[in-house]
Parts: structure tokens; sequence; C-alpha cells
């Protein structure tokens, strides 16, 4: 079969041009398979170091979580021990003033005498 120089010509324009798509369609899949893997290892960092995070918060939640139990056993342990010793001291008041007689009612009762006493000693003013 005889093919004409100018049809031979058309054909092998079109076997170049074809063969310049297939290679400009080689270089754009390299090009993606490597965007897409590039892509991929960044997505994985970010996930391995978004769970890194989240573990070492959970972490952290777990731990700050024990320190406030333990504190608040240490609040609760300081005021029982704050409330024993108030009971203690009002019993050592309560001792010292039944000793020396401060309980006797009859106290109470010239409590109200001794602020209108007319032998009261005043304390002068200066006037500066």
């Amino acid at each position: 079969m005889f093919v004409s120089r100018s049809k031979y010509n058309a054909l092998a324009a079109d076997y170049e041009r074809v063969l310049e798509q297939r290679n400009d369609a080689r270089r754009a899949a390299r090009a993606h398979l490597t965007t897409t893997r590039t892509a991929a290892g960044q997505f994985t960092a970010a996930d391995d170091t978004l769970t890194r995070v989240r573990l070492a918060r959970i972490r952290d939640a777990i731990t700050y979580q024990q320190r406030i139990v333990r504190l608040t056993r240490a609040v609760i342990n300081l005021r029982a021990a704050y409330a024993a010793a108030e009971r203690r001291a009002a019993r050592v008041q309560a001792a010292y003033d039944n000793a020396v007689g401060l309980n006797n009612p009859s106290l109470d009762l010239g409590a109200h005498w001794q602020t209108r006493r007319s032998d009261k000693p005043r304390t002068e003013v200066s006037a500066s």
C-alpha cells in the first residue's frame, strides 16, 4: 500500500503529538504521585502529632485529677486538724475560765454596771 509523503508527514506529526501527550501525561502522573505521597506523609505526620498531643492532654488531665484528689484529701485533713485544735482551745479556755472564776454568772450582771460607773477613770482628750 502506497502512502503519500503528505499523508506520511501528517501521520508522523500525529504520532509525535501523541508521543508528546503521552510524555506530558506521564510527567503529570509522576507529579501527582509525588504530590500525593508528600501530602500523605504530611497528613500522617500531622495525625501522629495530633495523637501525641491528645495522649499528652489525657495524661495531663489524669495527673491533674490525681493532684486535685490529693489536694482535696489534704484540705480535708487540715480542716479536721483545725477543728480539733479549735475544740482543744475551747476546752482549755473553758478550764481556765472555770479556774479563775470567769464563768460566774454575777460577772455577766456586773458588765452592764461597769459601763456606767461614776468613778470610772476618763481619758482626757487633747485638743491638737
